[in-house]
């Protein structure tokens, strides 16, 4: 009887899940904001050394993806975004006061 119950919820959870990278990402999404507009302030310190040496922003963002995954993108999904078949998209901030920006490729672009 035990090992039914856990087949079952083992089974449940499962299925439960399996929609967990459909949604907005909003932490991870949130995080990637950040970091991006700590980088534009100072390089060295938002980038190499909390990126690439001691790697707190990675850590964080692996737990913001964490997040997204188990709780925050299947609530979305489930939700709302399954049953109006129209995905929710994050909407992301401007970064403010960057001396460079990089703009993304435009669809013509890569036509060639």
């Amino acid at each position: 009887m035990k090992r039914s119950l856990l087949i079952a919820a083992l089974a449940a959870t499962t299925f439960a899940t399996t929609s967990c990278q459909s949604g907005p990402k909003r932490l991870s999404r949130t995080w990637d904001t950040y970091v991006n507009q700590k980088y534009s302030e100072d390089s060295w310190i938002h980038g190499a050394l909390l990126q690439d040496i001691l790697p707190a922003y990675p850590i964080v963002g692996f737990v913001a993806a964490i997040g997204d995954t188990l709780i925050l993108n299947p609530i979305q999904f489930w939700s709302k975004d399954a049953w109006d078949r129209v995905g929710t998209a994050y909407e992301y901030k401007q970064v403010s006061g960057a001396e460079r920006t990089v703009t993304g490729w435009k669809p013509s672009e890569l036509d060639g």
